[in-house]
This record gives C-alpha cells, structure tokens and sequence, in this order.
C-alpha cells in the first residue's frame, strides 16, 4: 500500500480479517508479528472464537479506532501501517455500533469527516 507520509493512519484490517495461528497454538493480529508480541491466545487452551472476539481484540480494535495505536499491543505502535492495509471506514463504524462503542464511532466519524 502506497501513501503520504503525512497520511493519516487508518485501523489495521489485520484486527478484523486476517488472524494468524502459530504452529504453537499462539493467536495474533499481524502476520508480521513473528515474536508473538501481540498474542492474543493459545488455542490449545481455549477456542479461536473466544480469542479472536474476546476482550483483548476487541479494547485493540476500538484503540485503532480512536486513533490510540500505542494502546493496542506493542506490536501495533510501531507499525509502518503501509504495508499492513487498511479497515474500510464503514466496516469500522460497523463494528463499533454493532459492539455498542457508539463514542468510540461517533469520534471515529468527526475524524475522518464521515456523514451519519
């Protein structure tokens, strides 16, 4: 993916759609994350479904939203984003209402210059 260094950096789609499962069992966000720093799981100790929409996932999907990338893993806060892809703007605002982060969404909207 190719931007603007002044480009405003945008939700990572890999919080959303592209889980990766170690050999171990070790769930994360990025395919990047070779060292498991933004584990979210094992498998081997409870189902994918719990890991990947659980707690942790979820408080990292709205810290992308709100613009908080420090607060989503160590791995995220140095992210180069680029190479990553972004989450298009409405499946983000759909996450957040469906999740009932209606702050969150509102916020996202003011941002991002985005119409109800």
């Amino acid at each position: 993916m190719s931007a603007g260094e002044d480009e405003p950096r945008r939700p990572c789609a890999g919080l959303w759609n592209t889980p990766m499962v170690y050999v171990n069992g070790e769930v994360t966000t990025c395919c990047l994350d070779q060292h498991l720093e933004n584990s979210l799981g094992n498998i081997n100790e409870q189902p994918f479904t719990a890991i990947w929409h659980g707690p942790t996932n979820h408080a990292w999907r709205v810290a992308h939203a709100e613009d908080r990338y420090q607060d989503s893993g160590p791995f995220c806060a140095r992210c180069n984003w680029r190479s990553a892809g972004a989450m298009p703007h409405d499946k983000v605002l759909s996450y957040l209402e469906r999740t009932g982060e209606k702050k969150a969404a509102a916020s996202y909207r003011k941002r991002w210059k985005l119409k109800e």
